[in-house]
């Protein structure tokens, strides 16, 4: 009995003993790897998800800039397509010639045949000083007024072009030398170039005026009286120190038998568009030069477009359809976006445009049509139809249908600019203010003509649209035979002030028998002219201190609605469909309508800058994407937050049951032991 009792004891003590291994680290389970993989099945499902979306999310990203370079591209075929230049150009043919050489043929040349014939090239003044011992030789102190003109045959009399500004050259201690006369001269960038010329020992200034009859040069001296020597440079009509070596001569070119001067050898006028340099005359030769137009241009960027937009459409297809080749849809195919984007450029392809009535409003009755694949077609003959005919028959109405378009029923109201707000239409303008210039009448000249400046004030300082000049002073010893005369002088004068010139800003004066006129070059209320200050005499010439009536600036409405006028230039109100035009008025002006359309290629280029500008609609999408992988990203690190505290737990909880099992083998060890040391068991038997 007793041996029965104990080997149920035993059997017990084992049973217990495997028990407590089984849960503890008597079984040999690894805690740590039984922890990772139960906390890798807890977030597996949402972890596979989150990746999931952040990877069609990085890859819509990738997606868009794809799609936004495929649609770069597209909207630069579309602005060649609805630049003018491209259905105006022009060929040229003309024979070898050694006397002129083509330079430009600009879109606006006027198709034609011209018969030209070169008698004289342009040829530059050039003056020369007398000797100096050095380059850095001194030259005198002062000032050396340069004036642009005319001289005549016998160099006794100069006629000054008002047209001209030309300057004021100051020499000082820093420029008190031949270098830096040459120096002050060129910087002044007048018109006239100066160099130093070594003649045998000594050196001498040459200036070179530009090529022309009246781009000559006068100078005037005003001499620092203690450091004289600038009288050298003197070359008007009381003094004339320089020496001539060549006169100032101008192009003279025939057209078709009429003879035109032109001041340059570079000649840019004489036919719209064509530009040339002269090299040698003729009197026996004559260049036939023909312009035409060439349709050619305009008829391949059409074919490019076409092109274009099929290339755009099968790169574009794989991102919002079905990708063929990797049997899945692209990741922008539920995109709202994207979708409205091949949407919105479909309907442009098929829609009339808008502003445009004639042969043409749509792409399909000048040929190009929509297959059902959704790319485009050029249909070259369709009976007498198709795009060969329109090329060759309606190419004006081609042109109308793709190139933007403004026109105006008033010769005194156009439009000069539109932008991406101006909406296509018809819009009625009524002016209620004509643009003026602002404009000084002086008082009747009270003595005769001529009129001698010898020992004469005839200073003054003038603000100009309210800039003031420096004063300034007819020249003296100078006798005006005309009004005529002095009104181009004083013209002269005044706009050779450095500070107009440096605004830009200048004035017309003139002579109406009696008084002279000084009116403003530009339009609006900032725009007056004013003599703030005269001298003793000049009131010989009708003038004295005051000012003259200031301009005015436009007014009116745009439909119905007031616009904003600034100068002579009147901009529809803001939020108005007319927003953006900007309209030039010329006084006389009193109602117009007038006409805008983008033209197909100006809709189409408008509706893809709307996506891709830096502020558009993909940059839009774009950043609300990567809002969405920021998202994502912050809800993995939240998963990964809660798996790390879920994991913790569970090692905790191990621990606590490691804890118990250890605490059990120790109890375990302790019954051994009581047991092995019992009277009654086998081992003490």
């Amino acid at each position: 009995m007793v041996s029965g009792t104990s080997s149920t004891t035993n059997s017990n003590a084992s049973t217990g003993s495997s028990i407590i291994s089984a849960l503890g680290t008597g079984s040999g389970i690894d805690s740590n790897k039984l922890a990772d993989q139960l906390t890798e099945a807890n977030k597996i499902v949402q972890a596979e998800r989150l990746t999931s979306k952040k990877t069609l999310l990085e890859t819509q990203i990738s997606d868009y800039g794809l799609l936004r370079s495929s649609l770069a591209k597209l909207e630069t075929s579309a602005a060649a397509l609805g630049s003018a230049d491209t259905f105006n150009a022009k060929a040229l043919s003309l024979p070898d010639t050694k006397l002129l050489g083509i330079t430009k043929l600009d879109a606006k040349a006027t198709a034609g045949s011209y018969q030209l014939k070169v008698e004289q090239i342009a040829q530059a003044q050039s003056l020369s000083s007398g000797t100096y011992a050095s380059a850095s030789a001194s030259v005198g102190k002062g000032t050396l007024t340069i004036r642009l003109g005319d001289w005549n045959a016998g160099l006794t009399g100069f006629a000054v072009d008002s047209t001209k500004t030309g300057g004021t050259i100051t020499i000082d201690d820093t420029n008190n030398s031949l270098t830096g006369l040459r120096d002050a001269i060129n910087k002044a960038d007048i018109g006239v170039s100066a160099s130093i010329v070594s003649d045998g020992g000594s050196f001498k200034l040459l200036m070179t005026a530009k090529t022309g009859a009246k781009n000559e040069i006068e100078i005037t001296a005003a001499e620092d009286g203690g450091a004289p020597g600038l009288a050298n440079f003197n070359f008007n009509e009381t003094t004339r120190n320089l020496t001539q070596q060549q006169e100032g001569l101008d192009a003279q070119i025939r057209i078709n038998g009429l003879l035109v001067n032109r001041e340059s050898n570079h000649v840019t006028d004489i036919v719209d568009g064509l530009e040339f340099d002269l090299f040698a005359s003729s009197t026996t030769e004559t260049i036939n030069v023909t312009i035409s137009e060439d349709k050619s241009i305009a008829e391949q960027t059409i074919r490019d477009f076409v092109a274009a937009y099929n290339t755009f459409r099968t790169e574009v297809e794989s991102l919002v359809g079905f990708d063929t080749e990797e049997k899945e849809y692209g990741s922008l195919h539920r995109d709202p976006l994207a979708k409205n984007l091949m949407q919105s450029i479909r309907n442009t392809l098929t829609a009339s445009v808008p502003g445009i009535e004639g042969v043409f409003s749509t792409l399909s009755e000048l040929g190009i049509r929509t297959e059902l694949n959704g790319s485009l077609k050029i249909v070259e003959v369709e009976g007498n139809t198709g795009f060969r005919a329109a090329i060759d028959d309606n190419f004006d109405r081609v042109r109308d249908l793709f190139v933007p378009q403004t026109s105006s029923s008033s010769s005194d109201i156009n439009v000069t600019k539109f932008s991406a707000k101006s909406q296509p239409g018809t819009y009625d303008v009524v002016i209620t203010q004509q643009p003026s210039k602002g404009q000084l009448a002086a008082a009747n000249i009270p003595v005769t003509f001529p009129i001698d400046t010898t020992g004469k004030d005839y200073s003054f300082t003038v603000k100009l649209n309210g800039i003031d000049t420096a004063s300034i002073s007819l020249p003296s010893g100078k006798s005006y035979a005309t009004g005529a005369e002095l009104a181009a002088d004083l013209q002269s004068l005044i706009n050779l002030d450095s500070n107009l010139k440096a605004a830009k800003a200048t004035v017309a004066v003139s002579f109406d028998g009696s008084k002279l006129s000084f009116l403003s070059d530009s339009y609006g209320a900032s725009s007056n002219v004013e003599f703030s200050a005269v001298g003793a005499d000049m009131a010989d010439l009708g003038i004295s201190v005051g000012a003259g009536t200031a301009g005015t600036d436009v007014a009116g409405t745009v439909d119905g609605v007031a616009a904003f006028g600034f100068g002579n230039v009147l901009l529809p109100a803001l939020n108005s469909k007319a927003e953006g035009l900007s309209l030039t008025v010329q006084p006389g002006a009193t109602t117009g309508t007038i006409n805008f359309t983008r033209g197909f290629a100006g809709s189409l280029t408008s509706l893809v800058n709307d996506f891709l500008k830096t502020s558009g609609l993909i940059k839009e999408r774009e950043a609300t994407i990567n809002k969405d992988i920021e998202r994502v990203e912050k809800d993995e690190e939240t998963l990964n937050r809660r798996s790390e505290a879920y994991r913790a737990r569970l090692m905790a909880q191990f621990q606590a049951m490691e804890s118990i099992v250890r605490s059990l083998n120790s109890t375990g060890d302790f019954l051994d032991g009581i047991v092995d040391r019992l009277p009654f068991t086998s081992q003490n038997g």
